[in-house]
Parts: structure tokens; C-alpha cells; sequence
């Protein structure tokens, strides 16, 4: 046999050997597990730096695999609902207690885990592969070599037109780019709380230029997760709002969040924005504080420290601020959102003088909506989680009304706002585990409701014009009559007059066309 025939035969022997078949398994599930789109080129090429790795060094091989695979089988059930790494993920999990990240955990479905597992159990395999004797490299060998670094400055050479010059940060391979968009946005998350807690300490620099409140109290409710079109009220296909959907007042059909998650979106819509970036001291907290109303908040959302959530820094500005859970673990409990109304009935029986501001934070129909509701549901929606997160709606609605009840016992005039912070997105949509959680894809992840309820109004009235929550401060100013040099008014709000155009912030930061956005309709099938 001559020596070209031989060395054809080791490469073929080598190129079909089991544990080439593995790694392509292996690297196609680590790319699936941390959530970045397939790429049968970046498989390819992972395969082959398994595989020069462990004809070089295979202790960094196995070191490498054992990681990466570790990483992937954690990350994997996250991947698939909320996908790469990004400034929303790592936001969540610096501002995430315990009680919501033992509800993120088991909202997931059971096989996430499996395959999780799975992938782990590839790692130990890999890990316990026994390296023979060492021999010398032939030319698959060195053709994976090459290939492998080629495919390396694909992406980098593909982004030299935005960014000027060829960067190696740029590099595609999903272990890298993981390693890097959680190293960048997490410096970017932590460079956000130090401006914030920088902020949250100043001065507001509100200039108040006039204050002619209509209303002795006013009421702000936000709530958490309700998408728009699982509320009767706002066109929804269940009968789940009977207060909302007969009371006075106005209600908008067309209303879309600022953002696809609390912190960012209540950030971009409480505070006043410059640049894109929020200014914490200047909410619409300290706004009412410097016109000279009493400022109370109550919350349901957790607080993990004083300055470090956006919700967090606002609330603090209150002159009296009362949250059900602490945030630390011995406070975590599921707790409800109806513990709020004892703290608003201690409000309404005293008689103040100053003209008021009630903020009121619900926990919603935050994920897992079967804990906000004890597993109850009144008609079942293709899976259990679907069916409690419709039932959350009419428990806010009884909320709402019992609210109102109180108002109108004060005897005094009010207002009364209410509005969510952002919608959710299906996940395993028609299966019997279909559950809702965090996007920034579809048009329903903004689409939230918003109503505006006085003593004063007179008929029920539906709103279609298209409001943006990044407007919130100017329908704050218009609603309560302070208005201030640093708020513009361009149009009425509460009204049907036609707005300016809706843009959203998706969680790359990046401002995106709303009209641009999928959709993920809400399916009414039943069972």
C-alpha cells in the first residue's frame, strides 16, 4: 500500500470516527442552548476546534467542552424563552428576588430541563473520553485548523462597514459571542445602577411654571404583564373585566408600552428621558412632590435595595413609601395585590388639604400567573398557566373596582389612571405546557390597557387614537395640571386626536418602529 493511500485512509478514519459525530452534536446543541439562531457553518466549525483541541491539548479540550456544556445545560430551558444574552436578561437578573426566581424556574416545561440534562450528561461523556497515545497530525488535522479560523473573521470581516475597522470581538461562535454579550451588558447594566443611584440621590431640576390640579386625589395603578388583548374591555374575546367594561370613563385601545420589560419600560415612561437615557431624578414622583402634593407609593414588586431598580429609585422619592416584600428571603412570600387597599383605606380616612398622588405597583399577572391566582381560573385556555393568566385580569378588575369604591367614598374629587407596564408573548404556543413570558418581538409584548377613570365623568368612551407610554410624562402634566419648563406638549392626550409616530425599546436598547413588529395573536381555543 503506498503512502498516499495510507495517509486517505487514516483522514477518512479519522474524519468518520464517533466522537467527530459527537462534538457536531454537541456544538449544534450548545448553539440551540444559549439561544443564538442556528448555524450549521459556526457546528461545523466548533466540531473542528473539538477536534484539533484534542489532537493538541486535550486537557483544554476537555476543559473547554465541560464548561461550555455546563453553561448550555443551565442556560438551555432560558435560551428558548427568552434567547441570547442581551441588556434585558442581565437587568432581570440583577433585579430579580428570590420568590420570582423560583417562579421563573417553574414556569418552564419540564422537558427544557430534560434536554438541559441531556446536554449535560454529553459533557461528562466527553469529559471522560480517554486520550490514547499522541500522534501526529495529518491533513484533516490541519484543514480543520484552517477552517476553523477562517470562519473565526467571518463576522468581523461581515461588520467592518458599521464598524470602521476589523474588530475580533465580533468573532461569531456562539460560545464567544455568549461569553462576550454577557460580559458587555452586564458592564453596561452595572454602569446604568451607578447612574442611577447617582441620579436617584440628586436634586430633581423640575421648573414648575404653573400647578391648577382639577382633582383634590390622584391615583396612579400600575399593573404587570397584562397584554391587551386578554382584557374583555379592550377587546378581548372573554367577558373577564365586568368593571372596566361598564364603568365612566376613558379607556384607550391603542395604548403601547415603552418598553418589553418593568425596569426598562417604567424607566423610559416615569422619568423624564434625554438622549434615551431616564433621568431619575426628575419622575414624575418629584414632579408632584415639587407642585406641592402629598406623595404616597404602595407596592406589591419587590425591593431589592433603595437606589439600585428603577422602580426602586422612583419610589423612594415618595414622602411616604410601603412595599409588601422587602426582597430579602425572609419576606418572600405571594403576597396579593388586594393587601394594597388597607394601605389606601388608612389614606382615604384621614381628610388632607393638599391635593394627593396615590401610586399603587401591582404584581399583576406577573409569570407564573397560577401562583398570582392559587391555580384558579374560571374557563380553561388551551394549558392551566394560559387559563390563571386570563383569571389575573379579573382579579386587577376587582381590584380596580374595589379602588374606585373607596374614591367615591372620600366624597372628595379623584382621578384615577391605570395602565400596564408591558405585555408577554406565548411560549410553546398549542401545547398543553403553553405559558407567557418576556419578548420584545411582537407587537402584543407593548400592547398593554390604559384607562383613565374621574369623578367627574359620564359615560363609558373608547379612545382608539395611538398613545405611547413614552408620552406619560406629558399626559402626567396635562392630567394633574403641573406643567413644567421641561415637559412639551404636542397634543392633547385624552383625546382621538392623532399622535406622533410609536416607537418602542427593544432589549438591545435599540429603538424599533412598533408598525415594524410581528404579531403573536391571542388563540381562543378552548378545551
Amino acid at each position: 500500500m503506498n503512502l498516499t493511500l495510507k495517509e486517505t485512509l487514516v483522514t477518512r478514519s479519522r474524519a468518520l470516527s464517533p466522537w467527530t459525530g459527537f462534538y457536531f452534536l454537541q456544538s449544534l446543541l450548545i448553539n440551540f442552548a444559549l439561544g443564538y439562531p442556528f448555524s450549521l457553518l459556526y457546528a461545523v466549525a466548533f466540531t473542528c476546534v473539538l477536534h484539533v483541541l484534542w489532537r493538541s491539548a486535550p486537557r483544554v479540550q476537555k476543559a473547554l467542552v465541560g464548561v461550555c456544556s455546563l453553561v448550555a445545560a443551565m442556560y438551555f430551558p432560558f435560551g428558548q424563552a427568552y434567547g441570547a444574552p442581551n441588556f434585558n436578561t442581565l437587568l432581570a437578573l440583577h433585579s430579580t428576588n428570590m420568590e420570582e426566581s423560583t417562579e421563573i424556574l417553574t414556569i418552564f416545561p419540564w422537558y427544557s430541563y430534560v434536554v438541559g440534562l441531556f446536554i449535560f450528561a454529553l459533557g461528562v461523556i466527553a469529559i471522560r473520553r480517554q486520550s490514547g497515545e499522541k500522534k501526529s497530525w495529518g491533513k484533516l488535522e490541519i484543514l480543520c485548523l484552517v477552517f476553523s479560523i477562517a470562519v473565526a473573521f467571518v463576522a468581523p470581516i461581515q461588520n467592518i462597514p458599521w464598524d470602521g475597522k476589523l474588530r475580533l470581538i465580533n468573532i461569531g461562535y456562539p460560545v464567544f459571542r455568549f461569553v462576550k454579550d454577557v460580559v458587555v451588558n452586564n458592564r453596561e447594566v452595572l454602569d446604568e445602577q451607578a447612574r442611577m443611584a447617582e441620579l436617584s440621590t440628586m436634586k430633581d431640576t423640575w421648573n414648575v411654571l404653573a400647578v391648577k390640579p382639577k382633582y383634590h386625589t390622584y391615583v396612579v395603578v400600575i399593573g404587570e404583564s397584562a397584554r391587551r388583548d386578554a382584557l374583555g374591555a379592550f377587546g378581548g374575546h372573554w367577558d373577564n373585566t365586568p368593571f372596566a367594561s361598564s364603568v365612566n370613563g376613558a379607556l384607550f385601545t391603542d395604548y403601547v408600552a415603552a418598553s418589553g420589560s418593568t425596569q426598562k419600560s417604567l424607566g423610559l415612561t416615569l422619568n423624564r428621558v434625554v438622549d434615551g437615557k431616564p433621568q431619575y431624578q426628575d419622575n414624575f414622583v418629584t414632579l408632584a412632590n415639587r407642585a406641592g402634593f402629598q406623595t404616597w407609593w404602595f407596592s406589591n414588586q419587590g425591593q431589592i435595595g433603595e437606589y439600585d431598580t428603577a422602580i426602586a429609585s422612583i419610589a423612594k422619592r415618595a414622602d411616604e413609601v410601603q412595599f409588601l416584600k422587602s426582597g430579602d428571603f425572609e419576606a418572600d412570600k405571594n403576597t396579593k395585590d388586594e393587601a394594597l387597599l388597607k394601605m389606601t383605606a388608612q389614606v382615604f380616612a384621614t381628610q388632607r388639604t393638599q391635593p394627593q398622588l396615590i401610586v399603587l405597583h401591582l404584581m399583576g399577572s406577573h409569570p407564573q400567573a397560577c401562583d398570582r391566582t392559587n391555580g384558579k381560573y374560571t374557563e380553561f385556555v388551551q394549558s392551566k398557566e394560559t387559563s390563571c393568566y386570563l383569571y389575573t385580569m379579573t382579579q386587577t378588575d376587582d381590584l380596580l373596582s374595589k379602588l374606585y369604591a373607596q374614591l367615591r367614598n372620600t366624597g372628595d374629587s379623584f382621578s384615577m389612571v391605570y395602565f400596564s407596564d408591558h405585555g408577554l408573548a406565548f411560549k410553546e404556543r398549542g401545547k398543553e405546557v403553553q405559558y407567557l413570558a418576556h419578548d420584545d418581538a411582537f407587537q402584543q409584548n407593548f400592547q398593554v390597557p390604559f384607562m383613565v377613570l374621574s369623578s367627574d365623568d359620564k359615560k363609558h368612551r373608547i379612545i382608539k387614537a395611538r398613545r405611547s407610554a413614552n408620552d406619560f410624562l406629558a399626559f402626567f402634566s396635562q392630567w394633574t395640571g403641573i406643567a413644567a419648563e421641561q415637559i412639551k406638549i404636542s397634543y392633547p392626550f385624552v383625546s382621538n386626536k392623532k399622535g406622533p409616530p410609536v416607537y418602542v425599546t427593544n432589549f438591545k436598547l435599540q429603538k424599533v418602529d412598533y408598525n415594524h413588529l410581528g404579531t403573536d395573536i391571542f388563540d381562543i381555543k378552548s378545551k
